[in-house]
C-alpha cells in the first residue's frame, strides 16, 4: 500500500479563509492553523495532524481540500491498469497518479534485464 501526504496551511483574510498547499515557513508562522494529511491508496484517510486554531467547518474544508489532492484522478481495482495513452494526454494533476506511474516506470526499468 501507497500513501500520499500534504501541508496545508488556512490563513484567515477579510475575504475569508484561504488555504495554501505546501506553505514556506513563512507562511506556516502566518497562518491561524497547519495540516498534515496522509491518505491510503485506496482514498482513507490515514494521518491527521492540525495545529492552531480552527473549527470544524473549516477543518472539513481543509480535508476535502487535501483529499482532493492526494487522491483525485483516483481509479477502481477493476480499472487499475492505466493506458499510457491516457497518461501522455492527460496531465498528472494528482499526487496520486504521481506516485503510480513513479512506480510503473521503475519497476519497467528494473524489469528490463528480462525483456
Amino acid at each position: 500500500m501507497t500513501l500520499t501526504s500534504v501541508l496545508l496551511a488556512l490563513k484567515n483574510t477579510e475575504k475569508g479563509a484561504t488555504i495554501t498547499e505546501n506553505p514556506t515557513p513563512l507562511e506556516c508562522q502566518d497562518a491561524a492553523s497547519i495540516h498534515v494529511l496522509a491518505f491510503t491508496s485506496h482514498g482513507e484517510l490515514l494521518v491527521a495532524e492540525s495545529e492552531g486554531s480552527f473549527d470544524m467547518d473549516e477543518w472539513d474544508e481543509i480535508y476535502e481540500h487535501g483529499k482532493g489532492l492526494c487522491c483525485r484522478g483516483h481509479v477502481s481495482a477493476e480499472d487499475d491498469i492505466m493506458n499510457e495513452d491516457e497518461l501522455e494526454n492527460e496531465a498528472v494533476s494528482s499526487l496520486m497518479m504521481f506516485v503510480k506511474s513513479a512506480v510503473q516506470e521503475k519497476v519497467a526499468t528494473d524489469l528490463h534485464w528480462k525483456g
